[in-house]
């Protein structure tokens, strides 16, 4: 049977390069064996675990200049499927150190677009979803400088109409107007959705309270991440908790994004969204034990997710 393609979507692409200092301190000089460069930006790291996963990704983006061309010329050598949208202007790129209690320090460059370079992406991104075996877009990220005051949103709203299932994992204003397009689904962290709502969030039943105003105005799925204790689900319905197994984390960079491989991988496999959860947490909790972002082996994978739990309550 054909796999579902999954629309891997990263407005803000950028080349990552994590670097594992277990000395590192601000004002010292560190000696490191070697550092990991890849294509990266939340939706490349959606991208990259849904194939470890066994899924179909489609990456796309917007890419310019130097940095831009490395970044396609890397992940077509690595085997990805892309479709990217060019743009006259040079794609940032980040660095992440990581220490020896598997804390990371991040410094993101911003990234600059113009307003018709973000209708470029959008013209790009609804082609692509009009194909009859996409099973999901996911929207990743933050939104360069330069686009629209109505971005996302206004593509979300162009992608509901074409009966397309939209995912979206961002944050501050990007996220607030993503929020008011009602996505199918908004997969975010606990400080993500408190910021979004203006609610503070210091227990369980807090965050419960705030996914289901998000359901109530409209999105059937909304996804929290935990860190270490896991994640949580809230459809109209039912309430699912995913708990992980304990871990000794080496860099935790992009689990959250491998949740939310994980989560679309499984439905768009046919499993439940109690059992997507579960693949989801236990993505995002295997890649915490590897650098990189995404770059876990698939049986590691498999160990953890013998060892992830879920406790599913009605809502």
């Amino acid at each position: 049977m054909k796999r579902k393609k999954i629309i891997c979507v990263t407005p803000n692409a950028a080349l990552d390069r994590t670097m594992v200092v277990p000395d590192f301190a601000v004002g010292h000089i560190s000696r490191i064996d070697r550092a990991i460069t890849v294509p990266g930006g939340k939706g490349l790291n959606v991208a990259r675990a849904v194939k470890i996963l066994g899924g179909a990704p489609l990456a796309m983006g917007l890419l310019g200049g130097h940095t831009g061309r490395m970044i396609a010329a890397m992940w077509a050598e690595d085997g990805y499927e892309a479709e990217w949208t060019s743009f006259n202007g040079e794609t940032r790129a980040c660095t992440i150190i990581a220490n020896q209690d598997g804390v990371s320090t991040v410094i993101n460059e911003s990234g600059l677009i113009t307003p018709a370079d973000w209708q470029a992406l959008a013209a790009d991104i609804c082609r692509a979803a009009e194909r009859e075996d996409v099973s999901a877009v996911c929207l990743c990220g933050s939104i360069p400088l330069g686009a629209p005051a109505d971005a996302p949103g206004g593509l979300i709203a162009r992608l509901k109409r074409m009966g397309a299932r939209v995912w979206v994992d961002s944050s501050k204003a990007a996220l607030r107007n993503a929020i008011q397009a009602k996505p199918f689904a908004i997969k975010v962290n606990r400080d993500e959705i408190a910021a979004a709502l203006g609610m503070e969030l210091r227990r369980t039943r807090d965050i419960i309270r705030a996914a289901t105003k998000l359901i109530d105005a409209g999105s059937r799925i909304v996804v929290v991440s935990l860190g270490a204790e896991g994640a949580l689900l809230v459809t109209e319905n039912r309430i699912v908790t995913g708990r992980p197994p304990a871990i000794q984390p080496v860099d935790p960079i992009a689990s959250g994004d491998c949740l939310h491989a994980g989560i679309v991988t499984a439905l768009a496999a046919g499993k439940d969204i109690a059992e997507a959860l579960r693949c989801g947490v236990a993505t995002g909790t295997v890649n915490a034990l590897y650098a990189g972002g995404a770059q876990f082996p698939y049986g590691r994978y498999r160990e953890v997710l013998r060892q992830t739990r879920i406790e599913i309550e009605p809502l």
